[in-house]
């Protein structure tokens, strides 16, 4: 019988992030990984978005396909649904979803600061959810996860939707910054 890591650790004691299970080290630990890992992501997000020239922000490689603009709506939007779901609380979007077109109508830089209020917002929201909430396990992609491990799978979605906006780029002839690592 073939073993994961995961059971293993688990049938050990220890965490995933190599703590006692549950234990206060291994959510404080997850805090300051996760907090630094965010900052870079939030760095490397923003060097990308703003890459794209203002009059391309419209831009799609098909009709059926996400504009530059929705590549980053999207990825605020979303993953601000999923935390405020699954932590029961409010959603910072919700007033401006009564706008009509509030997103379409975004300058870039008026976006890009929407970019990094959802950056400290997430930041914010972890750091104010106790342990017991950020313990708490919520079903996510055919399993059961710790609502902390949550937001590592969001920050895979901005990774992905990252990525489109490379070919993106690419497709405009701009040669897209390298990754600069976490």
């Amino acid at each position: 019988m073939k073993i994961s890591r995961k059971n293993a650790l688990k049938t050990l004691g220890v965490g995933l992030l190599g703590f006692p299970l549950n234990s206060k080290n291994e959510l404080t630990y997850f805090k300051e990984e996760f907090t630094s890992a965010w900052k870079s992501s939030e760095t490397f997000t923003l060097k990308l978005y703003n890459q794209m020239p203002e009059e391309k922000m419209e831009w799609k490689y098909t009709p059926e396909s996400y504009s530059w603009r929705t590549q980053f709506v999207h990825c605020i939007t979303y993953n601000t649904s999923q935390i405020c779901g699954r932590l029961k609380i409010e959603n910072p979007n919700d007033a401006k979803a009564k706008i009509k077109d509030f997103w379409k109508n975004l300058s870039k830089s008026e976006l890009e600061t929407e970019i990094k209020a959802f950056y400290k917002w997430v930041l914010d929201t972890i750091m104010a959810t106790k342990t017991e909430t950020l313990n708490k396990m919520e079903p996510f992609a055919n399993e059961d996860i710790p609502v902390w491990r949550l937001f590592y799978a969001l920050e895979n979605h901005i990774i992905h939707h990252r990525g489109q906006c490379v070919c993106y780029l690419r497709l405009n002839g701009i040669t897209p910054i390298g990754f600069i690592g976490w």
